[in-house]
């Protein structure tokens, strides 16, 4: 993983014969050469036998001083992944932020919005960088820590101008108990004010006076709630029928009884659909990030997903093991009856998010990692399968995942995904990921030949940044050298 750049942004780029699906939630077309110049799309030219047969005489296929044969393949804009943490300490080995970067970008992630959580400056620092093409990462989306000090609305009001001056592009929140709705009103106006183009996302803490309601009312479209915590909530009349001796600071109670919340507000369905209306019409967005509880539903799946072996840095596995001393490593009394509750959160959670998607609301793809057993880029592809899951129609899950996130971040020339003036940031993927998300992991898939063999497939090939070209499958076998190398240093220091 020594290799500071693997990117490269040619004059003119010709990607042949591809077939697109454009990310704006309409059917795929091919085959199309679609030239890029620089860091912009300036051409989609159809060049099929019937509209060759329309086209006029002097019609020539686009040309450029590289081209990529994507014959057989297909093209969808940069994923974006809308909830991460990039770690600059040793969780995630001693180059974790590559770590994370190259394995993003080896399953067509082009833009992480991502919260420091005490790292502000550095993220800032590694946006410039990505920016300027001198590291090989995704564009970055920042969003600054709330400080746990501020207790008033001043106090508030002066944390947001700090942020806006730091150069952050959005505010991320875990209210403390004393965060009240006037101080989150506050937050919420002061960043309208100042303009933060990717907003506010917030994780309400069961421990918070604050529900799904309370966030939407202060911060309207400008708001984002993170994962569920928050909605099921704001439905039940008083309070979750929580055990005398639960302790939210206990992370087991905390996400065992996490486990029942759906349940309980299930039984309120008025209440439920009440809540997701107003979110709908407020304009504030749900990013729920499914992929990393999945653990929770079937723990034994989720310790021996295939990718583990090759690409989870020994750092973060040892954070995913049991330790009452690490945040989301609980699994030390995880039952039958936790994994049957968790079966039917899901359950009721995807009824209601499905609901949402058809009432309007706006969803977008986010991971979470690197939290219970789930590691960047892998997690991101397992959310897309879990969306379809919900109900929602592929072609839909690569608009979420897509140009949703695009335009919660504010991202201008990534809203309308593939178009022509439009800036280059693509997936270039070996297979249809409308019949099958799997061919977009980078494990890949089996295939049947015609004689009958099974051979390998699938996989990202090619992400494109910004217009810059980065081979998936050389970042991958970067990161599987990264792993191979800090499970032998780990050996050797006993």
């Amino acid at each position: 993983m020594s290799n500071p750049n693997s990117g490269t942004r040619y004059e003119r780029l010709v990607i042949r014969n591809a077939t697109v699906i454009n990310g704006r939630g309409t059917p795929p077309f091919g085959p199309v050469d679609i030239l890029i110049e620089k860091d912009t799309i300036t051409e989609i030219a159809a060049v099929d036998p019937i509209s060759l047969n329309r086209a006029p005489p002097d019609w020539r296929r686009p040309e450029g001083d590289h081209e990529i044969d994507a014959a057989g393949m297909y093209v969808i804009p940069g994923i974006v992944n809308m909830h991460a943490h990039i770690s600059f300490d040793d969780k995630c080995g001693p180059r974790g932020p590559e770590y994370a970067y190259k394995l993003s970008l080896a399953h067509g992630i082009t833009t992480i919005r991502t919260c420091g959580f005490g790292t502000d400056e550095k993220l800032v620092e590694h946006r410039r960088l990505s920016d300027e093409n001198e590291i090989t990462a995704p564009r970055l989306v920042i969003l600054g820590s709330w400080p746990a000090e501020v207790t008033t609305p001043e106090g508030a009001r002066e944390a947001v101008k700090k942020l806006h001056d730091l150069g952050v592009d959005g505010i991320k929140i875990i209210p403390r108990p004393h965060v009240n709705k006037e101080i989150l009103e506050v937050i919420a106006e002061e960043a309208r004010k100042l303009g933060f183009p990717a907003g506010i996302a917030i994780h309400i803490p069961q421990y918070s006076e604050l529900d799904a309601l309370d966030a939407s009312e202060a911060g309207g479209d400008m708001m984002m709630i993170e994962h569920t915590y928050g909605i099921p909530q704001a439905a039940i009349p008083g309070s979750q029928s929580l055990p005398p001796d639960y302790n939210y600071a206990d992370e087991l109670d905390r996400f065992r009884w996490s486990g029942k919340i759906w349940t309980e507000a299930d039984q309120y369905p008025e209440r439920v659909r009440g809540v997701l209306e107003t979110l709908v019409r407020n304009g504030t967005a749900w990013d729920p990030t499914m992929v990393v509880y999945e653990a929770n539903r079937d723990l034994q799946r989720a310790r021996t997903f295939p990718w583990h072996e090759k690409y989870t840095v020994p750092q973060v596995w040892k954070q995913f093991e049991p330790s009452p001393g690490h945040h989301a490593s609980y699994h030390f009394d995880w039952t039958t009856a936790d994994e049957v509750a968790w079966k039917m959160k899901y359950r009721i959670w995807m009824k209601w998010l499905k609901a949402f998607f058809e009432m309007g609301g706006t969803i977008t793809l986010g991971e979470d990692t690197a939290f219970i057993y789930q590691i960047f880029g892998f997690a991101a592809i397992r959310e897309m399968e879990l969306l379809q899951e919900a109900g929602i129609h592929p072609i839909d899950v690569i608009k979420i995942a897509t140009t949703n996130g695009a335009k919660r971040c504010g991202l201008k020339g990534l809203e309308h995904g593939i178009r022509q003036g439009g800036k280059a940031d693509l997936a270039v993927i070996d297979g249809n990921p409308l019949h099958n998300f799997k061919v977009m992991y980078g494990t890949g898939v089996n295939r049947h030949t015609e004689d009958g063999r099974v051979v390998p497939g699938g996989g990202v090939v090619w992400t494109i940044k910004d217009g810059v070209v980065f081979d998936a499958k050389r970042l991958l076998k970067e990161v599987e050298e990264y792993v191979a190398e800090a499970r032998e240093d780990l050996a050797k220091a006993g």
